[in-house]
């Protein structure tokens, strides 16, 4: 027998599956999905997914064994692995990498592996004699015993536990285990602690006995020496801190019961709908209760949230209806929490999964709906390697296993609602609010009139009145700034001069808080100057306005209002999120500031009044669809206006009052705005129209930059029917981290062109002077 495996290795050259044997004790035995460790040309051990088993191999040299099976529980299934080769295909990514972003870190990390027996006269004498006490390691000599080894764990009669290199290792907890009934205790204590542990199905834990019944050790242990009990270790996961909530069951409006009526009439077959729902009409509740009917048809179900932000909350509302039948997967956990709830989901202890766009690689077999809330954000888009698109990969997981996916919004991607106008998905729609109010009321301000009024303020006239007249009223604000930092850079008022990063061509912006000008694009950071660099001139001055400096407004402004800022300067970790949305929802701050990450999802009934303070900074953004962008911030922000019982207002600030992305929004009129948005992306053939593909040439020397960039674009030309080609040109950040980079754009329209990118791709992959990437827009 033989098994092809991928070995890990990031190199074009070993981009590709290899042929190894599988000795005679593990025939039957390795499957499709296992991590091996293999000799790979000099190298003794190098680590390999194995992708097939196969009778016959065609290579006619000599083939190596394999050295030993890393996993007793194999980390990945069929299913992933024909996965990690589209995503690799499509994304020009190496197959390696692609299967390692299926499995959790802590598999990845130096770790050790024990089999822990507590009765070993279940084993083979053969095995036993790898024990030492209760444990054996889980090395090669274990391999020769594989097949015995899962039969036990099936039974569980072994277990596993891993120790990492930081010494943590899975999470055991001391169970008592009553065992023998015939043998009479010699003391009333232990007479009472049988008596309990009847009373308790004959197990329980440890820390129950001593620490809330009162039995001491010591009784614990002389019942042990007799034999009337046993203690052993039964894994436990990590908990996660969730806030806590009450299971509030809604009755459904029409609109709601009208959407899961035309899910579940699909409810076996791989179908896409794109669900259109205003803010606050419910589209959690219906979520809610379509993943309650995959569970009770004994399937599982994945909900994906944009921000880590919306976790907590989504969480404990999920939590709330299905107890613990949750597992949570995003980047705010632990390495090890992550790795339990990855092993909840693996072992069948949890049905659904709430969590950030890698949760869509949760190892359900049987998964009976996908749900990615919010799909229209870009935070679902993977941009580093290997890069991906969550709602990609859930296309292909619902046609895998023949089950619906849906897309809510409020505001759909354009490309996602034309196919669904156009019959390829389906369109769902809740046009009302769950609690029947309108949706908020809003007014565009001109910051052009308020300047020709000399009115120098971050906030129009209109928005103060606002604020105060919310503050008396015992109202909420959410002041929504999407740019961070106290002011966007920093000049000189002698000569001009803008301090620049040395390592890219942006500016530094200027952070309050230390005293610090920071770099958004390397991290690069200084402390503030007194002086220009360049004529010497002490008047320095901030220029621009960013989330802290709102802040420092708020506070001079309105001196007695309690104030939460919410950005990525201040949300470090996933505790930071969940005390700043507990600390706004119990009322203890009056406005919360922040960047996009407060804009989608939060739902705080005393919110009447949302301020969005520049609605331009999107628009700004060079890409194709910035209007878009700009569209769906103002809506989501807006949303977060009138959710409870009180009418909700909004004030858009900005310097363009009548551009179409601003003016529907204001109307909450997403038609207007996709009609306006089509007849411009049809006239300059951008998706849907086309597939848009951005190659970046970078490099250290400026010149090597420029020249392979134009050998790219000339190879372009020579293998193009259809499509258009723009560029080379360089990048909006020309210099990055000390690298130049320049782009070309290319509409794809025919095959042709896309076996180049693979090609270019494959040339430069081993090119340490000169990087080329290849992004799906």
């Amino acid at each position: 027998m033989f098994c092809e495996v991928v070995v890990d290795v990031e190199s074009k050259q070993v981009n590709q599956t290899y042929d190894y044997l599988i000795p005679k004790h593990l025939e039957g035995v390795l499957e499709v999905g296992y991590r091996v460790m293999v000799p790979f040309g000099a190298r003794k051990h190098v680590m390999a997914f194995v992708v097939k088993i196969k009778e016959e191999s065609s290579f006619q040299g000599t083939i190596r064994p394999i050295s030993e099976v890393l996993d007793i529980d194999k980390p990945l299934n069929q299913e992933f692995i024909d996965l990690a080769y589209q995503m690799a295909e499509y994304n020009f990514s190496f197959y390696a990498t692609c299967l390692q972003t299926m499995i959790p870190a802590a598999l990845k990390m130096q770790y050790k592996k024990l089999i822990y027996c507590e009765d070993k006269s279940c084993l083979s004498a053969e095995l036993r004699s790898l024990f030492t006490g209760n444990y054996a390691p889980y090395d090669k000599a274990l391999n020769l015993h594989m097949k015995e080894l899962k039969s036990l764990i099936y039974q569980s009669k072994v277990s596993i536990e891993t120790k990492t290199n930081d010494n943590a290792k899975i999470k055991t907890e001391k169970m008592i285990v009553l065992s023998d009934f015939s043998i009479n205790p010699n003391s009333k204590r232990g007479l009472e602690l049988i008596n309990y542990l009847q009373e308790a199905n004959g197990t329980i834990k440890k820390s129950v006995l001593v620490n809330d019944m009162g039995f001491s050790p010591s009784v614990i242990t002389n019942l042990q020496k007799k034999g009337i009990i046993n203690v052993c270790d039964e894994e436990v996961y990590r908990k996660i801190s969730i806030p806590k909530e009450e299971n509030k069951k809604v009755t459904l409006n029409s609109e709601q019961k009208k959407v899961i009526e035309s899910v579940l009439a699909k409810k076996s077959i791989s179908h896409t709908f794109v669900l259109k729902g205003v803010t606050g009409s419910g589209k959690t509740e219906v979520y809610m209760e379509l993943i309650e009917d995959v569970v009770n048809r004994g399937k599982t179900a994945i909900l994906l949230v944009p921000e880590i932000s919306l976790t907590p909350q989504m969480t404990s509302r999920f939590q709330a209806r299905f107890n613990d039948n949750i597992a949570v997967m995003h980047s705010g956990l632990s390495m090890l929490q992550k790795y339990d709830e990855w092993r909840k989901v693996l072992r069948g202890d949890a049905k659904i999964v709430v969590g950030a766009r890698s949760a869509i690689f949760a190892p359900f077999n049987n998964l009976g709906i996908i749900i990615i809330d919010e799909a229209h954000e870009e935070s679902y888009i993977q941009d580093n390697n290997p890069r991906y698109d969550a709602v990609w990969v859930a296309k292909r997981r619902s046609k895998t296993h023949s089950c619906p996916l849906i897309l809510g919004s409020a505001t759909p991607k354009v490309t996602e609602y034309y196919e669904a106008i156009n019959d390829n998905q389906t369109l769902l729609v809740m046009k009302e609010r769950a609690n029947k109010l309108k949706l908020p009321a809003s007014k565009i301000i001109s910051l052009v009139d308020e300047l020709k009024g000399g009115n120098r303020s971050c906030f129009s006239k209109e928005l103060q009145s606002e604020i105060i007249k919310n503050l008396k009223n015992n109202n909420q604000t959410i002041l929504f700034l999407n740019r961070r930092g106290f002011a966007s850079f920093v000049q000189c008022r002698s000569c001009g001069e803008a301090i620049n990063c040395p390592h890219c061509d942006t500016t530094l912006t200027f952070h309050k808080i230390g005293n610090l000008l920071k770099c958004h694009h390397c991290g690069y950071k200084i402390n503030m100057i007194s002086e220009c660099p360049n004529c010497k001139s002490p008047y320095i001055k901030e220029v621009g306005n960013g989330t802290q400096k709102i802040e420092l407004e708020v506070n001079k402004l309105f001196p007695n209002a309690r104030v939460i800022r919410m950005d990525n300067d201040t949300m470090r970790t996933a505790m930071d999120y969940e005390n700043a949305f507990l600390k706004f929802k119990k009322k203890e701050a009056d406005i919360l500031i922040g960047t996009q990450m407060i804009a989608k999802g939060l739902d705080f009934e005393d919110v009447t009044l949302v301020g969005v303070l520049n609605a331009d900074l999107a628009m700004k953004y060079p890409v194709y669809d910035s209007n878009e962008i700009c569209y769906n911030l103002i809506e989501q922000v807006s949303g977060r206006a009138g959710r409870g019982n009180k009418e909700g207002k909004v004030i858009i600030q900005t310097y363009s009052p009548n551009h179409y992305s601003i003016v529907a929004a204001a109307n909450h009129d997403y038609e207007y705005f996709y009609n306006r948005e089509i007849a411009s992306r049809l006239v300059a053939k951008n998706p849907p129209f086309s597939s848009l593909v951005e190659i970046s040439i970078s490099s250290k020397d400026r010149y090597i930059s420029y020249k392979e960039a134009n050998i790219v674009r000339r190879y372009l030309d020579n293998n193009n029917e259809k499509s258009s080609v723009y560029g080379p040109a360089e990048a909006t950040i020309f210099k990055e981290n000390d690298y130049y980079t320049y782009v070309i754009s290319i509409k794809i329209n025919d095959l042709k062109i896309e076996k180049a990118l693979s090609f270019i791709v494959n040339q430069y992959q081993d090119n340490i002077k000169c990087h080329v990437r290849i992004k799906r827009m």
